[in-house]
């Protein structure tokens, strides 16, 4: 019966510990990096078809910004937050695979020399 009761308590720390190191990812860096070319045309002029990559490029960075409860310096705008995540992403195309929140975590951290 020990042994039983061992071998189970062994599968259940197996199987919390796998579960707390995988999750889903439903944006990822590459995600973002399409939404931020679209970003980049938007701001560059071109047609209005593409607003709602720019909406949701700087839309999803407000979020993240947002859920970090991050201490930015006073007068800080959501525009110049989005033009460094957009500054970090092509910087570092080798992490596109990650997170995108990862990423714009990562991106504010650095620019502002936050702690994480």
């Amino acid at each position: 019966m020990k042994k039983l009761l061992v071998l189970f308590v062994c599968l259940f720390v197996t199987a919390v510990s796998t579960q707390a190191q995988s999750y889903t990812v439903f944006f990822t860096g590459n995600r973002l990096v399409e939404q931020m070319r679209e970003y980049d045309k938007y701001e560059q002029g071109s047609s209005k078809f593409i607003v709602y990559g720019h909406a949701m490029f700087c839309g999803y960075i407000t979020g993240v910004c947002d859920a970090m409860h991050a201490k930015l310096p006073d007068g800080t705008i959501i525009g110049q937050v989005v033009a460094i995540v957009a500054k970090y992403l092509k910087e570092h195309p080798e992490l596109w695979a990650k997170a995108a929140d990862d990423l714009v975590r990562q991106a504010i951290i650095e620019a502002f020399g936050l702690t994480k």
